[in-house]
């Protein structure tokens, strides 16, 4: 099964560095690599000494890149779902018509990658960029959700419910059912393919942590808001750092505040491996990053999965419970509310809305509880005997 490593941290050269070193260990041992970009700034192309791909690129044996155009790819996709809707007042807007919302692009890019899942690769590799962005993309089906059950309720697929559309502000009987009815396809469709994308069992994070307790408490939202979205985080990398053999007294502070960063990131998240980047980055060309990948993966391979239990877990028997993983995440950074048949968390200034099993929907004894890093709502069991 072919393998996608999602690159993230928050924000600089590092996570585009992360990325490319991981490829290239990968290549190097063996794995057909597809190294695509798809965040607002492209690094890849610079670094690697390549040109800009709107197609798969080879730079090395075994290493191919792509660049990742994200308004040409929105297109393309819109008029291959226009051209499956029936006559309406969406089959008539085109592809360089559509507005786009923060984190629509992101999501579309992932979706768009998909096609090249049967092209012979075995790892793709993507370098997202900032985590303000994968985050915002990860929540546009929610976003949308919710918005179509406010106006018209929803019909069909996940949360389909008689109450919500009667309470829709919009009468159904106001508008054309077409159209209604292709907003609601749009709305299932979008949350099938970010599900998809978001798979556990071949997609995972790697998470580029800048070695500062700035970014560390930055993190500490991160990672348990990309769990809560769907994405496991199951490596961190800490860099770039200063080498330890640098005899500068003025630098002797920063060393020492990185060592600690990147202990305190142990702490946090063990099992996860905190894999170091060393500060001295090579400047282009595959031959310099090869080397670096090799450093950076020294103890481990690159396609090593070390963590494989899926972030998000609900069942219905024997008891109903939905369980969420948040690595990192303090009790005071979290936030939860009922609000009909969807759970809202909130992970510091991240919120998702997530839909209940049926067994905890309408449901007044719902209780939530902290098992290790994760977060458990389940039924609150009926008292016993001696307690009445």
């Amino acid at each position: 099964m072919m393998q996608t490593l999602i690159f993230t941290g928050s924000g600089g050269i590092g996570i585009s560095v992360a990325a490319v070193a991981t490829a290239s260990a990968a290549a190097e041992s063996g794995k057909q690599t597809l190294l695509a970009s798809v965040g607002p700034t492209h690094n890849l192309s610079a670094l690697l000494n390549a040109p800009f791909a709107a197609a798969p690129y080879p730079v090395a044996p075994g290493l191919d890149i792509i660049t990742v155009d994200v308004l040409n790819e929105m297109s393309e996709l819109w008029t291959e779902l226009r051209s499956k809707m029936p006559a309406g007042i969406l089959s008539q807007i085109s592809g360089d018509e559509l507005p786009l919302a923060p984190g629509f692009d992101l999501l579309m890019a992932f979706v768009r990658l998909a096609k090249h899942a049967s092209s012979g690769y075995d790892i793709i590799i993507i370098d997202a960029g900032s985590h303000e962005g994968l985050l915002r993309g990860l929540a546009v089906p929610d976003s949308l959700r919710w918005i179509i059950r406010l106006l018209f309720g929803l019909d069909r697929g996940p949360g389909k419910s008689a109450a919500s559309q009667n309470r829709a502000l919009v009468p159904g009987a106001l508008l054309p059912l077409e159209w209604i009815g292709q907003l609601q396809d749009a709305r299932v469709q979008f949350e099938a393919l970010r599900d998809n994308t978001t798979d556990a069992s071949r997609t995972l994070v790697r998470y580029v942590l800048r070695p500062d307790f700035a970014a560390l408490e930055d993190a500490r939202l991160a990672i348990p808001a990309l769990h809560l979205h769907g994405l496991s985080v199951d490596a961190l990398l800490t860099g770039p750092l200063l080498p330890s053999g640098i005899n500068d007294s003025r630098l002797a502070e920063l060393i020492t505040q990185q060592r600690a960063v990147a202990e305190e990131a142990r702490n946090i998240w063990s099992p996860r491996p905190i894999l170091q980047l060393p500060g001295d980055l090579p400047t282009y060309g595959y031959q310099h990053f090869s080397t670096l990948g090799a450093a950076v993966y020294a103890n481990h391979s690159p396609a090593t999965t070390h963590i494989s239990a899926a972030p998000i877990e609900q069942a219905e028997e024997p008891e109903p419970f939905i369980d969420i993983s948040l690595p990192g995440a303090r009790r005071e950074s979290l936030g939860l509310t009922i609000s009909g048949d969807e759970l809202i968390v909130r992970v510091g200034p991240y919120r998702r809305h997530l839909l209940l099993p049926e067994g905890l929907r309408n449901q007044s004894n719902i209780r939530a509880r902290r098992d290790g890093e994760r977060l458990v709502v389940h039924l609150q069991p009926p008292p016993s005997q001696s307690e009445t």
